[in-house]
């Protein structure tokens, strides 16, 4: 029979177990409430300053000689100052895409300033900080980062608009950092309390000037002691934006917290980008999503004794892939050491300003390359959309030209240094374009495809300038040099069949068009509806009703927003002389596309011809002026089509 214990000893070890168990919960909220009491939650306002191209060497805050930015200066000497910051991109929206998304770029799949789209799907800092009660305001200075890019999800306020330049040559690519600041400051007055985020990009010549307007208005507010600043930049000086170097990669970052809190402490541990995100989260105590590979800086802010363990720090340009096919770059740092890999991979010391090179034998290079491994296997490198004909001349005029869908998966290797040389060649000929120098430009392109004769890219683009010159055969013999070099892509044959197409040879036209179609069927909607409806408008140009009626079906099929079968019913009514039917049809398209399709060529032009035929003239010049506005003269059918090229 078991021994009971005597009831004075169990009452004895009850005691113990309620009191140690009162001494665990109130340790636990004392260690809470002094933690909260030692760093309380950041309640607004909060303020991201972007800087677009600002080296970090360029301030005096970072070591520069001499400075022309005291505002930034004295922003610096009220905030805490991280010695390396890194950019992931040496481009302008990849790299805010990283900022604001709080992933690297082959996360969140923006790879490229052209042809790239933020998904809806990314959760963006202002989602995050919206869903914590924040009102959300933006005002952004660049072309690249308008509202169609995606980075303007979560912005409850979101102003981009570029002022309207009359007979500019070229569209203008950003606003005055002035404007800029206009309509951050308007947003701005509107806030009746604190609890608002803003984030504001311009470019670094208004960087000064901007800081100082914010700062001075926040002041006058009474709010600037009790408002959390950032700083940064998207990339530093990006050169040849192939080079993944200190000078384009390193940023500023300056963290000014309320009541000054930390003021003049600089951190040295490496850090990037992709840290923004965790830390003004949690600087607001809102919940950090999981996965990111960024984490909080917060640790280091609330305390100096605090350490950063070191983690990775990737970049990328892929600006030689899609520019001109050739190779890919990425970057990996961890500590002092940086390890690129491109045509020719490289370590190098950044403790040794400029040095050349370390051995491939250095440990360091091994275990970096492994590590880049690791963290690149199962990416891919997408493909980027197409960009809408009105805006090719902006996106030439910072040296992007379509085309990048014919670089090879196993890029030629250009010789050492080759690389940079031949980006700066080729973006100083793309520029010409953008500047409608047409005769400069093919020159400089077909000196860089006689240098480089196995870059499909570079003979598709040469091709497009000989198309806008028409010189058609030459740009037939550029396109079919762009087809030989990679004979598995739909977008050189298309191309080729819209150039035989305007020289009106039919038939070889219509052979180049089914080459088209059949190779995009293994390709993505996007390419599959571009060879259908090129092959549509070549069956139009041949009479052909019953196959531009298939084709246009088949482009439907691909992409539901392109209306090709009303256009082309539209166009045989047309041919007909049954105007009014054709009007109604055109209608039809027009209304198809105000769902938000990308414009359609020639759909205006013959919305315009209509109303000409059944004497509305009035109303059909709103039509051409719109035409133009989506295809600029030398860029659509259209402008073919009048300069009688194009049959009619």
């Amino acid at each position: 029979m078991p021994t009971r214990r005597p009831a004075p000893v169990r009452r004895w070890q009850a005691t113990v177990i309620v009191v140690l168990f009162f001494v665990a919960v109130a340790g636990a909220a004392l260690a809470g409430w002094l933690y909260a009491r030692e760093s309380p939650p950041h309640q607004g306002p909060l303020l991201v300053i972007s800087i677009d191209g600002l080296s970090a060497a360029r301030l005096s805050a970072y070591g520069a000689a001499r400075s022309d930015t005291p505002a930034i200066d004295a922003l610096a000497a009220d905030a805490i100052v991280f010695d390396r910051a890194y950019s992931h991109s040496p481009q302008t929206l990849p790299a805010h895409a990283s900022l604001l998304s709080g992933k690297l770029p082959f996360e969140h799949g923006v790879r490229d300033d052209a042809g790239f789209v933020l998904a809806d799907s990314e959760r963006t800092l202002a989602e995050l900080l919206r869903n914590r009660g924040f009102a959300t305001g933006a005002a952004v200075s660049s072309f690249l980062l308008r509202r169609q890019t995606g980075v303007a999800q979560g912005f409850a306020f979101f102003d981009a608009d570029l002022p309207e330049v009359e007979d500019a040559l070229t569209p203008p690519l950003e606003r005055d950092g002035a404007l800029t600041a206009d309509a951050a400051e308007r947003w701005l007055r509107t806030q009746g309390g604190q609890r608002f985020f803003l984030f504001i990009e311009v470019n670094a010549s208004a960087a000064e000037t901007v800081v100082a307007r914010l700062v001075q208005t926040l002041k006058q507010r009474d709010i600037y002691d009790s408002a959390t600043i950032l700083l940064t930049a998207d990339h530093g000086d990006s050169g040849s934006l192939v080079s993944l170097d200190e000078a384009s990669l390193r940023v500023p970052l300056i963290i000014k917290q309320p009541r000054l809190d930390g003021a003049g402490r600089r951190i040295a541990a490496p850090v990037q980008l992709i840290d923004i995100l965790p830390t003004l989260l949690d600087l607001v105590r809102a919940p950090i999503p999981s996965g990111l590979r960024g984490r909080s800086l917060r640790p280091v802010l609330d305390n100096e004794d605090a350490v950063l363990v070191d983690q990775p720090l990737y970049a990328e340009s892929l600006v030689a892939r899609y520019r001109v096919g050739g190779r890919p770059v990425y970057a990996l740092t961890r500590g002092q050491y940086r390890y690129v890999r491109g045509d020719h991979n490289a370590l190098y010391d950044l403790s040794q300003p400029a040095a050349a090179p370390l051995e491939p034998t250095t440990p360091e290079d091994a275990r970096l390359s492994t590590e880049l491994d690791r963290l690149l296997e199962g990416t891919t490198i997408q493909l980027p959309g197409d960009i809408p004909a009105a805006d090719e001349d902006r996106y030439a005029a910072i040296g992007y030209m379509k085309g990048a869908r014919l670089a090879h998966a196993d890029a030629p290797t250009i010789d050492p240094f080759g690389n940079e040389t031949l980006i700066q060649g080729h973006r100083a000929a793309v520029k010409l374009a953008g500047e409608q120098n047409y005769a400069a430009a093919i020159d400089r392109m077909r000196d860089i495809a006689r240098a480089h004769a196995d870059l499909p890219v570079v003979q598709y683009q040469l091709g497009t300038l000989l198309a806008r010159t028409v010189r058609l055969d030459e740009a037939a013999m550029a396109f079919r040099a762009a087809a030989r070099l990679n004979p598995d892509v739909s977008d050189a044959p298309a191309a080729l069949a819209r150039i035989l197409m305007r020289a009106r040879q039919y038939e070889q036209a219509r052979d180049r068009a089914a080459l088209a179609v059949a190779l995009a069927e293994r390709e993505n909607p996007v390419a599959r509806a571009l060879a259908h409806e090129v092959a549509a408008r070549v069956a139009l140009a041949r009479h052909d009703a019953e196959e531009a009626t298939a084709h246009a079906e088949g482009a439907h099929a691909a992409d539901p927003s392109l209306p090709m079968p009303q256009f082309v019913r539209g166009r045989l009514l047309f041919d007909e002389g049954n105007y009014e039917g054709a009007l109604a049809a055109f209608e039809e398209a027009a209304t198809a596309l105000e769902a938000g399709g990308a414009p359609l060529e020639e759909l205006q032009q013959y919305l315009g011809e209509s109303l000409v035929k059944l004497e509305r003239p009035a109303e059909a010049e709103m039509h051409f002026k719109e035409e133009q506005r989506n295809f600029p003269p030398g860029l659509s059918v259209a402008a073919a089509r009048t300069s009688s090229t194009y049959p009619r």
